[in-house]
């Protein structure tokens, strides 16, 4: 039985509205999961070293338990929409809109900042990106988002900004900042936003060195791989985002960028290299470090990061909207829109 033919049954055989069975006394309420909205979160610092390089495997543990529930709903939202053709008729898709809905309506993640600790902060940051890239995958199916759910969204990312656009860090999570930013941008295409991801992105750009270090990850100790791949991530979302806005990345940006694609790559076939300036013995990244390049930064990577890193890994990545391929594929979408 195809989706369509399976959602006409589900919604008892009458017209799919708009929205797809979003009707509460629909049939297809019965058969919809449903992810109870969470309200806040409250994190244990993840490092306590001075350098933030060698973390609390404990702290992290119990982060993901307090995370499951947000982890939850994602998972089930990007599984729906990063299947193939998916429209409103979709019944996974319809309630995954109808579970974002009740999370909009109960002002989910957004108790800010009276609640919010600093873990809890760069954590509800990291999932705005997800939510943002979730968002635009239900309008490219077909969704039109409500005005509930455009505006906490709108709050969740102008929270975001403002936490960012004052504080000192100038490393990887100022970049996921602005790609947050940009993301919004594309939704709403408020002037905020795109004012702090343009700076940011200049910013970003001017940080990479010649050797296609960036001095902030270079203080990362044992994590100084991880956290330039990382910043790398972050800033492949932002470029992309950034095209769908309409900017055109200059040959100077490209070169940038491609620097420090270069040197993530060398290193990762040499990390001994790195570890006398890095004063610590490289740690070197899992699957989840390759998720983003894999749909984002297919252009930049030589020839060393198939070689010697694991570009077959599985690009989903719950935290940051789902099958990273399509997400780049749905920005692309949105150029010139």
């Amino acid at each position: 039985m195809n989706r369509y033919v399976q959602s006409l049954l589900y919604c008892g055989l009458l017209i799919v509205i708009g929205d797809g069975c979003l009707n509460a006394e629909s049939p297809a309420s019965a058969v919809c999961p449903t992810f109870p909205p969470v309200q806040t979160l409250v994190l244990l610092p993840i490092y306590n070293d001075a350098k933030a390089s060698i973390p609390l495997v404990d702290a992290d543990k119990q982060n993901v338990k307090m995370t499951a529930q947000v982890d939850d709903f994602l998972r089930y939202a990007e599984h729906a929409l990063d299947a193939p053709g998916v429209t409103t008729k979709n019944l996974q898709a319809a309630c995954a809109y109808k579970n974002l809905r009740e999370w909009a309506k109960a002002g989910a993640l957004n108790s800010e900042p009276k609640t919010y600790n600093l873990e809890g902060k760069v954590r509800r940051g990291q999932y705005a990106v997800g939510f943002d890239l979730l968002a635009l995958k239900l309008k490219a199916a077909g969704f039109q988002l409500d005005s509930d759910v455009m505006q906490w969204l709108h709050t969740m990312n102008a929270e975001n900004l403002q936490f960012w656009e004052h504080g000192s860090n100038r490393g990887n999570l100022r970049i996921w900042a602005a790609a947050a930013a940009a993301l919004a941008a594309v939704l709403e295409r408020d002037p905020k936003f795109v004012d702090f991801q343009n700076r940011v992105w200049l910013e970003a750009m001017a940080a990479i060195h010649e050797d296609g270090t960036i001095d902030a990850e270079m203080a990362r100790g044992q994590r100084v791989l991880i956290y330039h791949m990382f910043s790398f991530s972050g800033t492949l979302v932002l470029r992309s985002a950034r095209e769908a806005l309409g900017y055109q990345e200059t040959a100077a940006e490209h070169q940038r960028l491609k620097l420090l694609a270069d040197f993530i790559g060398h290193t990762l076939c040499n990390p001994h290299e790195i570890e006398g300036r890095a004063q610590a013995v490289m740690e070197i990244p899992g699957n989840w470090g390759y998720r983003i390049p894999i749909g984002f930064g297919g252009d930049l990577m030589n020839q060393d990061w198939s070689r010697c890193g694991l570009l077959k890994s599985a690009p989903n990545d719950t935290r940051f909207g789902g099958d990273t391929r399509y997400s780049a594929e749905v920005l692309r979408h949105f150029t010139g829109k």
